[in-house]
């Protein structure tokens, strides 16, 4: 009976996935998994695969979407077969819908990989349907508190996906994430690797009153870092207990001058070269040395990847140019990254922060305490021409912030709208053309169609 109800679950979910694909302006991620699921709960154990196909799962709080489709690339490239779900749709329903898309009617999914973004907080429930034989952890950093609770809930609930012989792919310069590797109870057969990339110590003297530390998620006390290249993501060191970045690793430096990255001996020419690229590339390359996949596929991969549109985009309108960056609301080192990107350009600039409240569930959050984790003492100098604060709900807590770290009431201008031709209008009354735009992830199509309306 049970194999009779899989089969016809998983009947309506290629219809269902059918109709998607013929509908225009629907995407329709997890409508086939959705329905699928409705009629049987353990739907994702059902599905059977090749006795050496390899199941990944990649998890953490930020850089699972872009990690998950430089891991999809890297297969693809080096010839192997692959199913997984790298557009972003993590919880349990679009596992079951990317497993869907690749299987056969009768569930037998022929591939050598199945990648699987999984959500931190689903990771414990989608790896007992479906058993990994390696868990990707990017970081475990504060994210949607009103949500998740502080980053040692989901350290538990990553740590009850992981088996004694599922083999971990650790960022060594995340302190929650690298104490994975620590593991308690059955001796662990699957082992670790560990991936990261190199700083300079002088980047970790920041005396920025309201930046948060982070203490040891083994003994907790306070973690010393010998550089930070992210918001408490650096080599690091606890100043109580073993626990520390291990030397062992795949560490990336950057060239910047030469658009590569080195890895040991081995070089490679890369689109990308922001930080949060290099933890990216430094994980990949991980898994790649893991598999034994060669430093041409590697090379081949990182050519033909391509970022999802709405992350980072440029913009133009009325001889101006908008640097689109978007950042995941409530998660301080996303918009951190935002604000480093902003501040690496010397040139003068208009810096427009449009943080929403979130509206995951009712009642909707409008605090922005997380900005009181970022450094925004590097965007406060004279290249900066203009600071627009705008937002239906936290324009006046923006303003705020930045006038807590310096920045003249005169020089701020506050708009209670999140109406982006209201913004494009705003924005012409000034000479500078070169913009900076930090906002969440939902707001990219509303000011793409503004800027297109704007043109006409």
């Amino acid at each position: 009976m049970g194999k009779l109800l899989f089969r016809l679950a998983l009947l309506v979910g290629k219809c269902v996935y059918g109709i998607i694909k013929i509908l225009p302006g629907i995407s329709g991620t997890t409508w086939p998994g959705g329905f699928a699921c409705m009629i049987k709960k353990d739907f994702v154990s059902c599905f059977t695969f090749k006795p050496d196909t390899k199941i990944v799962m990649v998890t953490g709080t930020s850089g699972k979407t872009t990690t998950t489709g430089m891991l999809a690339q890297l297969i693809k490239s080096d010839g192997k077969t692959i199913c997984t779900n790298a557009v972003g749709a993590n919880m349990g329903r679009g596992v079951a819908t990317a497993l869907i898309r690749s299987s056969k009617l009768n569930g037998y999914v022929d591939v050598d990989y199945v990648v699987l973004e999984v959500d931190e907080r689903y990771i414990p429930l989608v790896s007992k349907q479906i058993k990994p034989d390696i868990i990707l952890v990017t970081n475990v950093l504060k994210d949607q508190s009103q949500r998740n609770g502080e980053p040692g809930v989901i350290m538990n609930k990553i740590k009850n996906a992981i088996t004694p012989d599922v083999h971990l792919i650790l960022n060594r310069d995340e302190p929650n994430c690298a104490s994975f590797g620590l593991r308690e109870g059955d001796e662990p057969t699957g082992g670790a690797s560990y991936y990261g990339v190199a700083g300079e110590a002088a980047e970790a003297i920041n005396d920025n009153k309201f930046t948060v530390a982070s203490s040891c998620p083994v003994c907790s006390r306070a973690i010393k870092y010998e550089y930070e290249n992210l918001l408490n993501i650096g080599k690091f060191k606890c100043t109580a207990c073993e626990l520390k970045s291990p030397d062992e690793a795949t560490v990336v430096a950057a060239d910047k001058e030469k658009n590569t990255i080195n890895v040991g001996d081995e070089s490679f020419k890369v689109k990308y070269i922001s930080t949060d690229f290099l933890y990216c590339y430094a994980s990949m390359i991980a898994f790649a040395r893991h598999e034994g996949i060669s430093h041409d596929s590697i090379q081949k991969s990182i050519k033909e990847f391509k970022i999802q549109s709405g992350r980072v985009e440029k913009m133009t309108a009325g001889g101006k140019t908008i640097n689109y960056l978007r950042i995941k609301q409530e998660t301080p080192v996303t918009l951190q990254s935002a604000i480093n990107v902003t501040s690496s350009d010397k040139k003068e600039k208009i810096i427009v922060l449009d943080l929403c409240e979130v509206v995951d569930f009712i009642p909707n959050y409008t605090g922005v305490y997380y900005s009181y984790d970022c450094d925004f003492g590097k965007i406060v100098n004279d290249s900066v021409v203009r600071y627009i604060c705008m937002s239906e709900t936290v324009c006046y807590d923006e303003a705020i912030r930045l006038v807590l770290e310096g920045v003249s009431p005169d020089n701020i201008t506050i708009m209670p709208t999140r109406n982006y031709d209201e913004l494009l209008k705003e924005l012409m009354k000034y000479d500078c053309n070169n913009v900076y735009l930090l906002t969440w992830m939902h707001s990219y199509y509303d000011c793409l169609n503004s800027v297109k309306k704007f043109g006409k």
